[in-house]
């Protein structure tokens, strides 16, 4: 029987303006747990997370849905014109079909700054005073810049016209600019925003102010991921590596924006050098020949590589590489700790600071030399190597949440005091809330 006393139901609609798949990235990955923890009832909450695809509709539990919509102009349509994008998404100034939806919500939860979901969330939100809350997950203003040079170089190559876009106008810096605008307005929007990165909780606070700035971890499943799933000798086996390599493993697009080409350009040294290294590159993207050509008989380029597979390499490599230097958050870096994996990561990406410069991770500077002067250091300490694999496993176990806690305890809170004004107590909150 239903609590007569219990809170109504929160309605919540979340906007991933991005296509489902297999292959899809973290930020997709990180909103299809979340619903999934929202599936069990336990909040008073019901949760719709849409996404970008043909029309569909999968129910997880009776207050958590899955929707999809298809995009109404798709950069798809640009692929003639655009040498590479990693997600497609839908950049149409309004999606009716959706408008016509999030009427019904009582919070809209938007995570960009620029695409039609989150344009038409604006336009909802401020046509029928649904409060919005934001989240960051992806440094589109750095990605902005990285693919406009791209797109230069491969139309203009090192013409004339290429050099002034580049060098004399600073396109890419200017789109960077230009992007980062964009989001300020959509954070100005917004009743709440959810950062984790310090230069993001300072952009946020700008425009909103400190009490409206919140921090959004992110969730880890440990009976996927932990020591538990080691198989160093099958992992040899099924890749071809041999015995007396040290592996590291890759995880990401294989693309410049994931800064792949840095660990080529350092591996391709060391492995000149004489030192037993092993790259699984577990990822897609136009780099993936390059890999296997420039890092012959010292790489596995598997392609997309399911959660339950990764969290085998996980507990069975000896690090982990995160060589991109524009992340906001890392679901790597989360799963690797967990699994006891100690990490390599780009110093300017921030990550460490998103784990205390926790010891399991070892900072990298900028640039092909330092990456290849920590892989040496690394392989050359086989004592630290062991110490950051013991400090990963106790760092997983204490200090990161499950995604049924960043659920309850990072979100949904914010929901609830963007809708009805005041915090929620979770510990007076009946589970089976109607």
């Amino acid at each position: 029987m239903t609590d007569s006393t219990a809170p109504t139901r929160l309605r919540v609609a979340a906007l991933i303006d991005l296509p489902r798949s297999q292959q899809s990235g973290g930020h997709v990955k990180c909103w299809e747990r979340l619903a999934a923890a929202a599936a069990d009832g336990a909040l008073p909450l019901d949760l719709t997370v849409y996404f970008s695809g043909a029309t569909r509709t999968e129910t997880l539990g009776p207050h958590a849905h899955i929707r999809q919509l298809p995009p109404v102009f798709s950069t798809a349509r640009l692929k003639p014109i655009l040498p590479y994008v990693p997600d497609h998404t839908d950049l149409a100034p309004y999606h009716p079909a959706l408008a016509r939806e999030l009427a019904g919500y009582d919070a809209i939860h938007t995570t960009d700054g620029y695409f039609a979901f989150a344009r038409t969330a604006e336009r909802v939100s401020r046509r029928a005073a649904i409060p919005l809350v934001t989240s960051f997950h992806t440094d589109t203003p750095s990605y902005a810049r990285i693919f406009t040079r791209q797109t230069i170089e491969k139309l203009f190559g090192s013409s004339w016209l290429g050099r002034k876009l580049i060098e004399d106008w600073h396109l890419p810096e200017r789109q960077e600019t230009k992007m980062t605008a964009k989001l300020r307005d959509h954070v100005r929007r917004c009743r709440y925003a959810l950062v984790t990165r310090a230069e993001d909780f300072t952009l946020a606070e700008s425009v909103l102010g400190k009490d409206s700035v919140r921090h959004l971890r992110l969730g880890v499943d440990r009976a996927v991921f932990g020591p538990h799933r080691r198989a160093r000798e099958s992992v040899e086996r099924d890749y071809a590596i041999p015995h007396d390599r040290l592996v590291v493993l890759f995880v990401g697009r294989l693309d410049v924006g994931k800064n792949i080409y840095t660990l080529i350009e350092a591996m391709e040294t060391l492995i000149a050098e004489g030192l037993p290294l092993h790259l699984i590159a577990a990822g897609i993207g136009p780099a993936a020949d390059d890999l296997k050509k420039r890092l012959a008989g010292h790489v596995a380029v598997p392609g997309f590589v399911q959660p339950d597979e990764l969290a085998r390499l996980y507990a069975s490599v000896d690090v982990l590489a995160l060589a991109s230097e524009v992340e906001i958050r890392s679901m790597a870096g989360v799963e690797a700790l967990t699994s006891g994996c100690p990490v390599l990561v780009s110093k300017k990406s921030g990550v460490a600071e998103l784990f205390n410069h926790t010891p399991a991770m070892e900072t990298v500077e900028s640039g092909v030399e330092p990456w290849t002067t920590a892989l040496r250091n690394f392989a050359a300490e086989p004592a630290r190597r062991d110490a950051m694999r013991e400090t990963a496993t106790a760092y997983g176990r204490t200090h990161l949440a499950s995604w049924q806690d960043v659920l309850a305890e990072d979100l949904f809170a914010v929901w609830w005091e963007a809708a009805r004004g005041k915090k929620p107590d979770l510990n007076k909150t009946p589970k089976n809330a109607a």
